[in-house]
């Protein structure tokens, strides 16, 4: 699954966080852990699906965060524990039309 993307996405580097416990995204869905990234939507618009090769799964760029500027991603995840075991990272991620 993930080769097809990497060979065909157009890519970036980010700032990747993790976050939990927001029961609303900014476009009104209810985030989910392995759907949910938080983004600059100036960067990256509302909608975009977002390979991240770290799950090898597709993600939907469907919140924004007050800290989330520029080429940063905060990924949703299901507790405190498991962000705090991502911390925070630099990869890359592939933008797919």
């Amino acid at each position: 699954q993930g080769n097809v993307y990497i060979q065909n996405g157009k890519h970036m580097k980010v700032s990747a966080t993790a976050y939990t416990n927001d029961p609303i995204t900014a476009t009104g869905t209810k985030p989910t852990e392995g759907r949910t990234i938080a983004v600059d939507p100036k960067i990256i618009p509302y909608g975009t699906k977002v390979y991240i090769p770290q799950f090898d799964r597709v993600f939907i760029a469907e919140d924004c965060g007050s800290a989330i500027k520029g080429n940063r991603i905060d990924i949703y995840m299901e507790n405190d524990e498991i962000c705090e075991q991502w911390g925070y990272r630099d990869i890359t991620i592939y933008i797919l039309e």
